[in-house]
This record gives C-alpha cells, sequence and structure tokens, in this order.
C-alpha cells in the first residue's frame, strides 16, 4: 500500500484511493496545521498510478519545485513533498503500491516490532489458533465487519474504527473507496445450482466437504467444522420435511448447538468463522461468488445454502433435492 513517511510521525501516512491533505479536520485524511495551508491544501489519488494535485492558494512543492495547480502530478518514489514554506521536513514517497485496507496500531510508545496488518477477506485476530475477534468483509453488504468470538456479536466497521485485540488498539484505515475497489470477476453462474456433500464417517467422528456442479467439483477435505454444518444440514432437512419454509428453515439457537456439539460458545464460533473462511476462499480460488453459508440472527444459527447432501457411512441420510 502506497505510503508517505514524515519525520515527525511514528507511522507512515498511508494514502487512500482519494487521500486529502489541509487544515480542516473534519474533511482531510491528513491535517497539515501551518498557517499558509488550506482547508483542503492537496489531493493524493490513485487511478492505476498515484497522482498528487495541488488545490490551494499557496502551492505545493515537490523536490523544491512548485507543481502546477489543479494539474495531476505523477508520483514517484523518493518524491519530497512540502505543503507548506513553515514544514521543515518533507513527506517522502516511500511506497506506489495500490491502496489497500488495512489495520494501524495506535501510537501509544515506540514498538517498531508491531507492524499494520493488511487485510484480506477474513482474519482471525490476533491469531488463527487463539482468536478474539474475527474481522471479516461482508461480500453482500459490502463493509468489514467484527465479531467477538466469546459472544458472538457483530458490529460493521467504519473507516477510523478503533478495534481491541492483543492487549493493544487498532485503527481501521479503508485505503479502498468502495465505489472504485476492483473487483474479482465471478462466473454468472447462481450458486444456488453448488451442492454441498457431506461424507461423515460411521462412528460420526470425521466428516468430509465436497462442494460440486456439473463443472466443478471442490475437495474441501476432512475439517472438524464440517461436522457443525453438516449437523445444520441435518437440522435444515428437518425443518424442510415439515414444509417450513425456506427462509425459516435451519434455525437453531447457539444454545442448541453448544448443547449438541458438546462445545463452548467461544469454541462454536470460532468453528463458524473457520467453516465460513474454507467456503469463501474456495470458492472465490474458483471465481464463484462466495454465498453466506452459515448465518446468523439474534443468537441463532443455520446452514444458508438450498442443495446439499449427508451422507453416514455409504448410506445417503439426506438429500435437499429429493426432499424439496
Amino acid at each position: 500500500m502506497a505510503s508517505l513517511n514524515y519525520s515527525h510521525a511514528q507511522y507512515p501516512v498511508f494514502l487512500k484511493s482519494f487521500h486529502q491533505f489541509g487544515r480542516l479536520a473534519t474533511k482531510v485524511d491528513t491535517v497539515i496545521d501551518f498557517p499558509d495551508v488550506s482547508r483542503i491544501h492537496a489531493v493524493i489519488e490513485w487511478h492505476d498510478a498515484w497522482y498528487l494535485r495541488d488545490l490551494s492558494k499557496n502551492g505545493v512543492r515537490v523536490n523544491g519545485q512548485m507543481i502546477s495547480p489543479h494539474h495531476p502530478y505523477l508520483l514517484k518514489m523518493h518524491d519530497q513533498i512540502a505543503f507548506s514554506g513553515y514544514q521543515e521536513t518533507p513527506f517522502v514517497v516511500d511506497d506506489l503500491e495500490p491502496p489497500r485496507d488495512l489495520l494501524v496500531p495506535e501510537a501509544c510508545g515506540p514498538e517498531p516490532d508491531i507492524k499494520p496488518i493488511y487485510l484480506e477477506r477474513y482474519h482471525f485476530l490476533p491469531s488463527e489458533h487463539s482468536p478474539e475477534i474475527v474481522l471479516f468483509y461482508n461480500m453482500s453488504e459490502q463493509e468489514w465487519q467484527c465479531e467477538h468470538v466469546k459472544n458472538g456479536e457483530t458490529f460493521p466497521l467504519k473507516d477510523g474504527e478503533i478495534l481491541q485485540f492483543s492487549h493493544r488498539m487498532w485503527r481501521l484505515i479503508k485505503g479502498i473507496d468502495s465505489a472504485t475497489e476492483e473487483t474479482q470477476q465471478f462466473t454468472t453462474q447462481p450458486t444456488d445450482e453448488l451442492c454441498y456433500i457431506f461424507n461423515i464417517s460411521q462412528d460420526e467422528e470425521l466428516t468430509e466437504l465436497t462442494i460440486q456442479d456439473h463443472s466443478h467439483q471442490i475437495d474441501c477435505e476432512v475439517r472438524s467444522h464440517h461436522y457443525l454444518t453438516a449437523l445444520l444440514a441435518r437440522y435444515k432437512a428437518e425443518d424442510l420435511k415439515q414444509h417450513i419454509p425456506e427462509p425459516e428453515q435451519g434455525w437453531r439457537s447457539v444454545m442448541q448447538l453448544m448443547k449438541d456439539m458438546g462445545l463452548s460458545e467461544t469454541h462454536l464460533n470460532i468453528q463458524i468463522h473457520r467453516a465460513r473462511k474454507q467456503i469463501q476462499d474456495a470458492l472465490l480460488s474458483e471465481g464463484l461468488m462466495a454465498p453466506d453459508y452459515i448465518e446468523r440472527k439474534r443468537g441463532r444459527v443455520r446452514l444458508a445454502v438450498r442443495n446439499y447432501q449427508v451422507i453416514k457411512g455409504s448410506r445417503l441420510e439426506v438429500d435437499s433435492a429429493h426432499l424439496s
């Protein structure tokens, strides 16, 4: 992710896709508080490369030379930018990679070993094995969401939101604007055509998942979280047999799942997110839009997909296509 180094700041200035500089703290992304700086003094923006535009009355200098007002200037590595004549040290271009979303540790003393976290689509934080929160990108809502693993509480995240984990505070920087974000190209195939096949061993100790249709067969291997989703498939099949409408099928309380799985709420929440992450990664790697897979609503959980089978040993136990 593109960044500017400034000797007076603890961390680099990470550039958003449309990043404003100036004195107006409520509007700009980086405040430059000098008397000759305009309210909105300049902008750096991404258009397949990084460009600087001077919007001010008093000008912007790059490498000691004034740039043309309102005319895009193509930034280069190590360019030195001065927004004010009072500025003793310049901002130095340190990185020109495309914009990204990331978490930046909030300043609390010099800790050079604490690095920003560049965000993909799913993160168990601070670690996969001992998560306190799960940060994930909800594709249907087009927003970052955070869930506390202890209680399953989920909330959307805004730019600049502060999160706490690993005994410190982190700030979300949404470097990619939702209107200009480059999106992965997906096939036009509806994900409802995919069938999720859970193969459970006779003793129910192992569960394997395969996702397939006429042109795909995705092996999700044996994972402990597949037993959870197979159980959710069984619940949904029970409701389907009772002719309960699809939007109401399969919902079970977290308390019932904890009892049936023999898991704590924290462990159950981790299993849910591991299942979601694996399915999302597997489908995206095939160019397919990932469904919600497991839905949550007011202390209840259900399997969201419509086509599924449960095979125990060699016997077909559940086939949603035949039940419907």
